[in-house]
């Protein structure tokens, strides 16, 4: 059983926006591992694509329009505290936060792009998809959530994409002994930074928004929470 609580944090880092620096593409993963392995591929994986994607956009010589924000989220395992904290504290800022995606699925191949954004901001998504059909993604008839983390702040409000990795390995390592270092694939990893590259740079460029607004993506059946 879990006994006592113990007081964690979120982990933010950002490149400011050269034009818009109050509005913010989202990304990352989460801190915390079940505790029979190490937390390769969950989530350490997705903290690292992450964290390469911010790193490597923030050598550009120019930044973006808008910021690019990467959070490594706080105890999600345990009830998602950190994705929870994050809505809280900036739900009255939802309309900023232009786009969202976080990484919690393993380091394998992304095969798929979901989205939840206005309807006149699906453009957007399909010039994102002309970078990103190269890489092996295809674009779902699906909605986005964001990832479990982002999850909350999309209840209410921020646009968001769903980007689905291949998960036949997935299961075989998640949240067993087994999920270490070498389940990391180095290609694949390489291709899931290039994607989380190619989407948070194209969404923190594009000309309009994305449609979050507070409340804005509310279906039958949605928590109110």
């Amino acid at each position: 059983g879990v006994e006592g609580d113990y007081t964690g944090a979120n982990v933010i880092g950002e490149i400011t926006g050269r034009e818009k620096p109050d509005e913010v593409v989202v990304m990352g993963g989460h801190l915390d591992s079940w505790d029979l392995g190490t937390g390769a591929i969950d989530d350490g994986a997705g903290v690292a694509i992450g964290m390469a994607a911010g790193a490597l956009i923030g050598k550009l010589p120019t930044p973006p329009k808008r910021t690019i924000r990467v959070v490594a989220f706080a105890n999600e395992e345990a009830g998602l505290w950190g994705g929870k904290a994050y809505a809280a504290t900036h739900k009255g800022a939802v309309a900023k936060h232009q786009l969202g995606s976080e990484s919690d699925f393993g380091a394998d191949k992304i095969w798929r792009l979901n989205a939840t954004v206005k309807p006149e901001s699906l453009p957007a998504i399909d010039s994102m998809m002309q970078v990103l059909a190269p890489l092996g993604v295809e674009r779902g008839s699906g909605r986005g959530n964001g990832g479990p983390d982002l999850g909350p702040i999309h209840a209410e409000g921020m646009a968001a994409l769903s980007l689905t990795n291949d998960g036949t390995r997935y299961f075989d390592y998640h949240h067993t002994a087994n999920d270490t270092l070498d389940k990391v694939d180095p290609k694949q990893l390489a291709q899931n930074v290039a994607v989380y590259i190619a989407w948070s740079y194209m969404a923190a460029e594009a000309d309009g928004d994305f449609g979050s607004a507070p409340g804005a993506f509310k279906q039958d059946g949605d928590d109110d929470h």
